[in-house]
């Protein structure tokens, strides 16, 4: 009995355990919006930015790259609703996109844009975009020649060889067509960042060639390692980046903002989807510990000061390929809390228009980066499961969220994509409760059995009881040793089961040893694990002894039961 109370601590921990992130102060971390009506919204928002498109395909007067984010999230909800209504309208848009002859030349936002369509749409022209995004950034990659000589084709300046006896290879530089101002030059810009991540690894998950499939693999290695020698803080922040010039001591820009981690873990996700690399699921893991419990981007609550495209999309990357498991039920719960706050604080009903700002006020003023914004975190909400004790509600919309499809025919009704199976961390607390509770059952059954033969024993002992359990507690064959008995085949109790990683069931307690009555070898101990498959000649073996007093004879016949 001395093993209870242990044992009920042990049961009601595991049964109160929260997920290792989520934080009670959270504000509504469940989303309790039906897929439809989520899929109503970002269809909304998307629409309303649409709108607000040039005859080039950009919204006038801002970063081509703000564009390019809208195309990506056309893809993005086309793939996440099992639709295709954007191929036509995004082919149209890549033909106008300025500076097209260049390559297309923000690999944040036209490759990223170019690769998702084709991963939605399977079309060989998009493709192609991304490659020659790829080519254009990989121009603006240094390679480990280019550190060794200290120089590249594409800067007016000496490249540091090292910083903090770090390589600089595989870093890329940042590429600007609009300058912020007249003193701006690329061929001056020696700021160098890990930008080639998440094209590349996209790039070499859909490339059915070898050849080029270790190309693009390679060069996503290259930029990750970069990453983590150069740009990844002591306690696991994500830097934005450092100089590269041989005269700027390695200065970097450490300003904690959310696009930092939102680029790197985006492209990590998809390189571990790839190459099952542990070393970079380790870095994913750091990454999100340390990004999501950050209070210098959020409120008190959990939601973000002001929202971010980048941040909201590698989440809802690493939900939906479940890189760490071991947080993708507060990855879930995390983006819960964005969702619901840009429905609730950041927008005013029926103007599909959101501000920045996610804990409010709503603004009436359009802007394509806080649209991209609220777009990615509706996105990221539609893959994410109800809680299963939760009640899904219907959200009235306003009429004019009841859009028409792109090509003007009457709008199809939206096929939910598949729910995701339960995680592997819910499944693995539940493992374990269940395997406490095992455990105090046996213990208990062990305490009322010992309790039972001692009872027993204070009584007559001419005439011995028969315990339901004593054949299976005190008998095991001759010469048979019981895995757990002291001398018997192990130097020690089993291995605890594993439930997930860096966490173990507590060991079973020791079996106490018993003496087997009436055994062939008198006083010597057993365990109490029960035989298994005992045949019908053994157990009426047992159960004679049990009733005559003495062994029995293994040539005398069983006695003779009235029929």
């Amino acid at each position: 009995m001395q093993f209870l109370p242990l044992l009920l601590s042990l049961y009601f921990l595991s049964s109160c355990r929260a997920g290792p992130l989520a934080l009670p102060s959270w504000r509504k971390p469940n989303i309790t919006t039906s897929v439809a009506d989520r899929i109503s919204l970002a269809d909304a928002a998307v629409e309303k930015a649409i709108s607000m498109l040039d005859s080039n395909a950009t919204f006038t007067g801002n970063s081509l790259g703000y564009a390019a984010q809208l195309f990506s999230q056309m893809a993005e909800l086309d793939t996440a609703t099992n639709r295709t209504n954007y191929p036509d309208t995004l082919k149209d848009f890549f033909l106008k996109a300025p500076y097209r002859a260049n390559n297309f030349s923000d690999i944040l936002s036209y490759g990223h844009a170019a690769v998702k369509a084709y991963a939605a749409y399977n079309d060989p022209v998009f493709r192609n975009y991304a490659i020659q995004s790829w080519y254009f950034g990989r121009a603006y990659t240094l390679s480990a020649s280019q550190v060794a000589a200290g120089k590249t084709s594409v800067k007016n300046m000496s490249i540091a060889k090292e910083c903090h006896e770090r390589s600089m290879s595989g870093g890329t530089y940042w590429v600007r067509h609009l300058p912020l101002s007249h003193t701006y030059t690329n061929s001056l810009c020696d700021g160098i960042a890990t930008l080639g991540t998440g094209l590349s690894a996209l790039l070499a998950e859909s490339t059915p060639d070898s050849a080029e499939r270790t190309m693009y693999l390679a060069a996503a290695d290259d930029s990750a390692g970069f990453l983590q020698a150069n740009l990844i803080t002591g306690n696991s922040q994500v830097q934005d980046q450092i100089a590269s010039a041989a005269n700027a001591s390695c200065a970097s820009n450490s300003d904690a903002v959310t696009p930092n981690p939102g680029l790197v873990m985006e492209g990590l996700a998809v390189l571990y989807s790839i190459t099952k690399d542990p070393a970079i699921q380790n870095l994913l893991s750091r990454i999100v510990s340390a990004t999501i419990p950050n209070q210098v981007w959020q409120q008190p609550d959990g939601v973000l000061t002001f929202g971010d495209v980048y941040l909201m999309r590698s989440l809802a990357t690493l939900y939906e390929r479940n890189s760490t498991p071991e947080y993708q039920d507060d990855i879930a719960q995390y983006i819960g809390v964005q969702f619901n706050a840009v429905v609730d604080l950041a927008t005013t009903n029926g103007t599909n228009i959101y501000s920045n700002s996610w804990p409010g006020p709503p603004s009436s003023a359009f802007y394509p980066t806080n649209q991209s914004n609220a777009i990615a975190a509706f996105i990221g909400a539609i893959t994410i499961s109800n809680p299963p004790n939760s009640s899904t509600t219907s959200m009235p919309l306003p009429s004019s969220m009841l859009l028409p499809s792109p090509s003007g025919s009457p709008a199809m009704t939206p096929s939910p994509p598949q729910q995701s199976k339960s995680s592997k961390k819910t499944v693995a607390i539940i493992a374990s409760i269940l395997a406490t509770i095992a455990l105090m059952t046996c213990v208990l059954l062990i305490w009322f059995i010992r309790r039972r033969q001692s009872r027993s024993n204070s009584g007559s002992s001419s005439s011995p009881s028969v315990s339901p359990f004593g054949a299976w507690r005190n008998i095991r064959r001759p010469g048979k040793h019981a895995r757990d008995a002291p001398g018997g085949g192990g130097s020690g109790p089993p291995p605890a089961s594993e439930t997930r990683a860096g966490a173990r069931v507590p060991p079973r307690p020791p079996q106490p040893a018993v003496v087997a009555t009436n055994s062939a070898s008198e006083g010597s101990s057993s365990a109490a694990s029960p035989p298994s498959d005992l045949p019908t000649e053994e157990l009426v073996r047992i159960l004679n002894e049990r009733l005559r007093g003495h062994n029995w004879d293994e040539d005398e016949t069983p006695p003779n039961y009235p029929s």
